[in-house]
This record gives structure tokens, sequence and C-alpha cells, in this order.
């Protein structure tokens, strides 16, 4: 992998709201995602979407309407997504992309609910944006489940595929084991592959 392809995802606004139940506050919201744009980031991924009670100082919204007001007028080449788990978000909420909001929704999904996180991958792709899968937990995948998986991801041809490291559990060889898989499976003409793990780069050299 040249570093030059490398791009920079900061996940600060939805994964950090574990801890603080995602109230960061509107002036802080909108202070890291200026931020993270003049830190050049590549993606910054703004909260959830999901079916809530809307709060201006919390990172989840019901719709792209509700997440215009953090996003900074100068988005330079930054693209910003938000992560819709897809048994928790009515994707009717989901407005057509007009290029005013968020660019990409990551969707989540576990390997008991592949056909139905697909199914809302399909239909965040047909409404415009930037569809991201991600499944959750590829660590408890066998191989045969990750080919499986593939097989299907190719046919819908998100914009990304994402290795993640949901339990933080992934060592150097099982990281490469699960890449060498994907790499060589995975329809790469038309699909990103992204990786999120706590192994640092040089580890995998």
């Amino acid at each position: 992998m040249a570093m030059a392809n490398i791009k920079l995802l900061d996940c600060t606004l939805r994964d950090g709201g574990y801890i603080n139940d995602w109230n960061f506050g509107h002036h802080t919201i909108k202070s890291i995602i200026r931020r993270l744009v003049e830190s050049q980031v590549d993606y910054a991924e703004v909260g959830f979407l999901r079916n809530c009670e809307y709060d201006r100082d919390k990172s989840l919204y019901n719709n792209c309407r509700e997440i215009l007001p953090v996003l900074p007028e100068k988005r330079e080449n930054t693209i910003f997504s938000a992560m819709a788990l897809h048994n928790k978000y009515d994707i009717e909420k989901l407005e057509e992309y007009d290029g005013r909001t968020i660019d990409a929704v990551r969707v989540t999904f576990h390997d008991y609910d592949i056909d139905e996180g697909l199914i809302f991958v399909k239909k965040v792709k047909e409404r415009g944006y930037k569809a991201f899968c991600n499944p959750i937990n590829i660590m408890g995948y066998s191989d045969e489940m990750i080919l499986k998986l593939l097989d299907k991801v190719n046919h819908i041809q998100p914009y990304a595929f994402s290795i993640v490291d949901t339990f933080g559990s992934m060592m150097k060889l099982d990281l490469l084991r699960i890449y060498s898989l994907i790499e060589h499976n995975l329809d790469k003409s038309g699909i990103i592959l992204l990786v999120s793990t706590g192994i640092c780069y040089d580890e995998i050299q």
C-alpha cells in the first residue's frame, strides 16, 4: 500500500459519542468540524443518523437538514459523512443528495443481518450518496463468510468497503489475512477499500 493512497477518516463526533452520549455541544461540534477541514482531513464523520429526538448539542441526527447548521461554508476537499446502523434508522428520512450537507453514509450491519444491511446500502446509493459498506466485527467472520459477503458487495458496487477492528482485538496477522482476502476478491475497479484498526502503519510493513 503506497503512502500516497492513504486517506484519513476522523470519527471523533461519532465514535467519541459513546463516552459523552454524543453531547459535545453545538459550538464544539461546529469547531471540531471546522478544524478538521483546516487540517485537510479527507473524511470527517459528523455523527450518527438515527431515529432520535433532535438536540442541537448532540451529534445525532434524523436527517441531513439537521446536519446542515454545523457544516462550514468552505469544505475545501473534505468529504463529510454520517454513520447509520440499518436497523436503528428509517431510510425514508434520508433526503435525496443535494450536495449541501453530508456527502456519504457509512452503513453498518452485523453478520446475522447482512442482507438487510446491504439493502440499506443500496438505498443510500440510490439516493445519490457515497455509500460505505461497514460490516461490524469482521474479526468474527470466517474466510468463507467474508467471500460470500464480498460477492454480494461486488454486485451492489458501493463507494467503499471497510475493514473495521470493532473491539480492538485485531492483531497484525489477523489484519494481513483479512486484508489479503479482501484485496484479492473485492471489485476494486469501482470500490474503495478502507481499513480502521488500532495497529499502526509501520507494524504492517
